[in-house]
């Protein structure tokens, strides 16, 4: 499509295109590129887009396909005469459109396509301006320009700073402001005061900002045309974000109150965790002791998913950051300090819902102090291997040891082990997963939860 181009042809082409949704949001038009093809009784349409200003049937999209120049006599007058033409279409039956057809040109003059505008409601005003801002966009310009929402207020302000035109959404943001009759004004009148307009207009040099005005919070971004000092005129875009700032402003707080809770939560559970190590101190039995110690891992465990839910606030847990600070807490309370352990520890980074990743911390915190309590009795050295890995369809919690190994005739199913019962109620029941405990062939245990995502990312 583009071999019969020259390289500056080219180039007016790609630098069009990042500009060209912008101004068919302007315009309030349909734009095409029209290209001669090889066979001259066609035409290449090279893009075509579609404004997002307006509501409605969005259409089909002809770019990339060819079209008989019979079928567009305009654009065809257009480019064989490099002259602009302006005419009407029947887009429905019995139903016509402005169509504005103008030629475009290299630096020579020489007309190597066609731009079109097709609106069933144009407005001079708009769509030549929209037709300078495409043809003035910087050579080699890389800015990618947001396209425009149907609540965008648009106006166009002469080198004069005289609002020239103006869309009904600008007209419907004045009248909340209480100015009436803003075309003709100019933009450093008492009622608008706004020198920015001006000050773009002078140095050619886009500016965006937000004020307040009558009570009001307003985001104005103000495009040069063309981008250069003392511009012709320029394209006022105003949004009245008054309403996002203050949904923006609820949800801080709602955040900071959540934080909030989350850390007093964290201390209340920190509180209950001092006691029960008191009461750990104080008691004789070492069975009421081993009772206490595994309550204290616990409510350690759920403890750490509040310590991160109250710095994040939003809901979601990285949960291999959870499982480090559960893995090292246990380490260096149940291991003693002459004990030497390889560790061997790798997570990839999940984020999950705070309900989940807890019930994902419960679970590592039991397998971790069966693993450190039982495994390695009697020694002074041991391995402990602890993955928590996103598998595709799965996630997969995987610890295993070198220690002495499952008891034989040992059968966790059928155990009364009150933490093998809260790791099978919570893989089962919560992650909707499963859960398994198997010796090593070298000696050892290997425990592995596998968790499908459906189960947990809701």
């Amino acid at each position: 499509m583009l071999n019969n181009l020259t390289a500056e042809q080219k180039n007016i082409l790609q630098n069009m295109l990042p500009a060209l949704g912008l101004a068919s949001d302007i315009a309030r038009a349909k734009l095409t590129v029209f290209l001669p093809d090889s066979d001259k009784k066609f035409f290449n349409i090279y893009k075509q887009i579609r404004p997002l200003t307006l509501l409605g049937e969005a259409g089909a999209d002809m770019s990339g396909q060819r079209v008989r120049c019979l079928e567009e006599p305009l654009v065809a007058r257009a480019m064989q005469q490099n002259i602009p033409v302006t005419g009407k279409r029947e887009w429905k039956l019995g139903i016509f459109s402005s169509f504005r057809v103008f030629p475009l040109r290299d630096g020579f003059g020489k007309c190597f396509g066609a731009l079109s505008f097709d609106t069933d409601d144009p407005d001079e005003v708009m769509l030549r301006t929209a037709l300078d801002f495409l043809m003035s966009v910087p050579v080699g310009s890389v800015r990618q320009y947001e396209r425009l929402s149907p609540e965008d207020g648009l106006m166009v302000v002469d080198a004069q700073k005289v609002i020239i035109a103006v869309n009904n959404k600008a007209r419907h943001i004045f009248q909340v402001l209480h100015v009436a009759d803003v075309l003709g004004r100019r933009t450093n009148d008492l009622a608008i005061n706004w020198p920015l307009v001006g000050m773009v207009i002078d140095t050619g040099i886009a500016e965006s900002k937000q004020f307040f005005m009558h009570g009001r919070l307003l985001l104005m971004k103000v495009l040069p045309v063309p981008a250069r000092p003392k511009s012709n005129c320029a394209i006022v875009i105003l949004q009245d974000i008054t309403e996002l700032h203050k949904k923006d402003e609820e949800l801080l707080i709602k955040s900071a109150v959540i934080k909030e809770i989350h850390h007093r939560v964290k201390n209340n559970l920190q509180t209950i965790v001092s006691l029960l190590r008191l009461q750990e101190r104080r008691t004789e039995s070492s069975e009421a002791k081993s009772i206490l110690q595994d309550c204290i891992g616990r409510v350690n465990s759920i403890a750490v998913v509040h310590e991160y839910l109250s710095q994040q606030g939003d809901g979601m847990i990285d949960v291999g950051k959870v499982a480090k600070s559960i893995y090292q807490a246990l380490v260096s309370s149940m291991l003693n300090s002459d004990f030497v352990l390889e560790t061997d520890f790798a997570t990839d980074n999940v984020l999950l819902p705070s309900e989940k990743a807890t019930s994902i911390a419960l679970i590592l915190n039991e397998l971790l102090q069966n693993a450190i309590e039982h495994a390695f009795a009697g020694r002074t050295n041991g391995k402990l291997t602890v993955r928590f890995n996103d598998s595709g369809s799965c996630y997969e919690l995987l610890i295993a040891d070198n220690g002495v190994g499952l008891p034989p005739d040992f059968s966790w199913q059928q155990s009364s082990s009150l933490g093998l019962k809260i790791i099978k109620t919570m893989a089962e029941a919560d992650l909707k997963g499963s859960f398994a405990l198997v010796p090593l062939a070298d000696g050892g245990v290997q425990a592995s939860v596998i968790i499908p995502k459906g189960g947990v990312e809701k």
